[in-house]
């Protein structure tokens, strides 16, 4: 059988194609993309402009950003807390995660922090209450109204302050 060379380039074009898909296929046969009920806190790639936290002995701290620093206006509670490590309590809340409980929790006589965030782009502040069990931190996400699970060391990343 002869082909012209433009057949021949068809049969060539073609059969890579059909290597790919092969190849496409086997891939998410073999490393499927887990299956987890991970959600994050804030919505992803997220500027957070302020946090507010009120916490339940009627002290409260405010975080602003100003340019690429941040003041911190609080009312009855001592912070010694440095640029550097805002910073990274901003971070943890930006790319910080928790598992997505399936029933709505019932917390009785515990007490919790009110936190809410103001995000650039977004008009409406994100509020939260967060509860800080033994061995978890349960974070209330009240504008989708969803309880995210997140392990017990998050709390010292989220507030450091306790």
């Amino acid at each position: 059988m002869k082909l012209s060379k433009t057949a021949w380039n068809n049969v060539i074009i073609f059969s890579v194609m059909i290597i790919i898909l092969i190849i496409n296929i086997s891939n998410n046969r073999l490393f499927p993309e887990p299956d987890t009920n991970d959600e994050l806190i804030l919505p992803e790639h997220s500027v957070v402009l302020t946090l507010s936290m009120a916490f339940p002995n009627n002290t409260s701290i405010v975080f602003d950003r100003i340019a690429r620093a941040w003041k911190t206006t609080n009312q009855g509670v001592l912070v010694d807390l440095t640029n550097q490590q805002i910073d990274q309590m901003m971070l943890a809340w930006q790319q910080g995660s928790g598992l997505v409980q399936a029933a709505e929790i019932i917390i009785e006589g515990q007490e919790s922090v009110e936190v809410s965030i103001g995000i650039a782009g977004i008009e409406k502040e994100q509020l939260f209450t967060l509860y800080t069990l033994a061995d978890q931190l349960l974070v209330y996400n009240q504008q989708n109204k969803i309880w995210l699970a997140l392990p017990a060391t998050m709390k010292h990343q989220l507030i450091p302050l306790l």
